[in-house]
């Protein structure tokens, strides 16, 4: 590992996988992956519930491939907060839910200043990265490495069939095909990035095929610590690597650590808003004030649902089924049902055969949200969620210490406007389980009557109770350097600081009307094209 590398990526996750795999297709390009996770030289090596789609458990407090966050979703909820640890980051772990953004989406983009993110240009990588096995013609990828499938009605025939009846009923149409680029909206399956029952994300998509290539290191167990620059140019990397201190030396370095930790790595090296740097001792590299700031998420109200139907003795894996997606009060909105009653799936098995650990990363939660939460495994489980908020967060330091963890906090439903958008989805959500079909399956939302949906008030307070996030983005915005909030250029160079750039969510400049899933993978694709072609000239 003596020497200087090409290119020396942090992070396996989504973006970060998909760039290393790429990057060192070129063999005259030597490229250093650093996880600070675990990693695998097979994909039988790699732990179960890395594997299962169905089992999450990954994401349970105090499991190995689990980073111990903790964030303030609104004021006076703090909850454990789930980030991918070992190789794949995140796509390790998630939910398989794989949508594309929509063209609105990447039409902000350009209007705010990053016009080669149009559309078109976009849809090229996504198109490239999939192999579809539902559907074909020019919409769709045919032999990428990540496969995408969709539900089939026999995983839960009864509730799903039921689910879209309710959204006709109401008059939303029928989106058989989520990633058809001209959307109509409406109720249809959920595509996902799965294959023969296992979770294809970048772990098995990208790194494990590349793993035999000479020009391709990955070293686990190695938490980047803070980037090392001289005269403003990014020179390496200082880690701990099996808890040894170890220093990387690159041409080019790419941070690719996630919403959370990207902008923390940035601003323990002294690159971000020079007055809170400051403010915890740190020098001052680059004044980048948008570091950290602007987060967004896709925040999502969980409800609990039941019916009479047995679901415990439906397939083994508990199934994503049917969604709709419609607008209303100016944002994209999301109904998702869960078909599952088994809460071992949820990693509630796995919490208790690791109770210390477990107990330290939930150290200062919400106790009431923890608990209601806790009960609410014994229902299927429903997200309703807001696609685009007002509401914006931010990662601050504690410290500028590396090893000490940011403060993170949300102001979910801080905006006014994020409450009314919440209101109609409820309402929504409440007439499906109301409609004739849902109804004669005994189906409804636990804990949601005619009497809170018709007061804004206490509707209010009850998606307060149950809000909550999963797809922080913006931290390190993308955007011209006439806009003093951005973080990186539309190269994801970061702007003042030669050789360094940042590569996942943190870069969206505004978050996308879709899970950032397919997304994330797509940015790693177009930055790798970004990067080849520059060192071919």
């Amino acid at each position: 590992m003596a020497g200087k590398f090409d290119v020396i990526i942090v992070g396996s996750g989504s973006t970060g996988g998909a760039l290393a795999a790429r990057l060192s297709e070129n063999p005259d390009l030597t490229v250093l992956l650093l996880e600070g996770g675990p990693v695998y030289s097979t994909a039988d090596e790699m732990p179960q519930e890395l594997l299962a789609p169905a089992i999450v458990a990954a994401g349970a407090p105090g499991h190995p491939n689990n980073w111990a966050y903790m964030g303030e979703v609104r004021p006076g909820l703090r909850i454990p907060y789930p980030r991918g640890k070992g190789l794949g980051g995140s796509s390790s772990i998630n939910g398989c839910y794989y949508i594309r953004g929509l063209k609105d989406d990447f039409d902000t983009w350009v209007k705010l200043g990053n016009d080669e993110w149009a559309f078109d240009t976009v849809q090229k990588y996504y198109k490239r990265m999939e192999r579809d096995l539902d559907f074909d013609g020019d919409a769709h990828g045919s032999d990428g490495p990540i496969p995408v499938m969709r539900e089939p009605l026999d995983r839960a025939p009864e509730f799903t069939s039921a689910f879209d009846d309710g959204c006709h009923a109401l008059g939303f149409g029928s989106d058989p095909d989520k990633n058809d680029p001209r959307p109509e909206g409406g109720v249809g399956p959920v595509p996902l990035n799965i294959f023969e029952g296992r979770r294809i994300g970048t772990a098995l998509a990208y790194l494990l095929p590349a793993t035999g290539r000479p020009n391709l290191t990955i070293v686990g167990n190695a938490v980047a610590r803070r980037v090392l620059t001289e005269k403003s140019r990014a020179v390496g990397i200082e880690a701990i690597v099996d808890g040894r201190p170890q220093v990387f030396h690159g041409d080019e370095i790419v941070i690719s650590a996630g919403a959370l930790r990207s902008p923390h790595l940035l601003m323990v090296s002294g690159i971000g808003p020079a007055n809170h740097l400051r403010e915890h001792g740190v020098d001052i590299v680059h004044d980048l004030p948008g570091v950290g700031r602007h987060m967004t998420d896709h925040p999502m109200v969980s409800a609990a649902w039941d019916s009479r139907l047995d679901l415990v003795k439906q397939p083994e894996r508990g199934a994503m089924t049917s969604v709709l997606h419609w607008t209303d009060e100016g944002s994209d909105l999301e109904i998702l049902p869960f078909v599952t009653k088994n809460s071992d799936m949820l990693g509630m098995t796995d919490v208790f055969a690791r109770p210390v650990q477990a107990a330290k990363a939930m150290r200062g939660t919400s106790a009431k949200a923890v608990t209601r939460q806790a009960r609410a495994l014994r229902h299927a489980m429903l997200g309703i969620v807001v696609e685009k908020q007002e509401s914006r967060g931010a990662v601050t330091l504690v410290s500028g210490d590396p090893d000490q963890l940011p403060d993170l906090r949300w102001n979910l439903l801080s905006e006014p406007q994020d409450h009314v958008r919440f209101r109609a989805a409820i309402r929504v959500a409440f007439e499906i389980f109301n409609s004739a079909g849902l109804r004669g399956i005994g189906a409804s939302i636990v804990g949601l009557d005619a009497k809170t949906v018709g007061d804004d008030k206490k509707l209010d307070q009850w998606a307060f109770d149950r809000v909550g996030g999963g797809h922080p983005s913006g931290t390190c915005r993308m955007g011209p350097a006439s806009d003093d909030q951005a973080v990186v250029d539309q190269h994801l160079r970061v702007h003042g600081i030669d050789g360094l750039r940042v590569a996942d969510t943190s870069i969206f400049p505004t978050i996308t009307s879709r899970g950032p899933n397919a997304t994330a993978m797509m940015v790693g694709e177009y930055l790798a094209d970004i990067m080849k072609h520059e060192a071919a000239h």
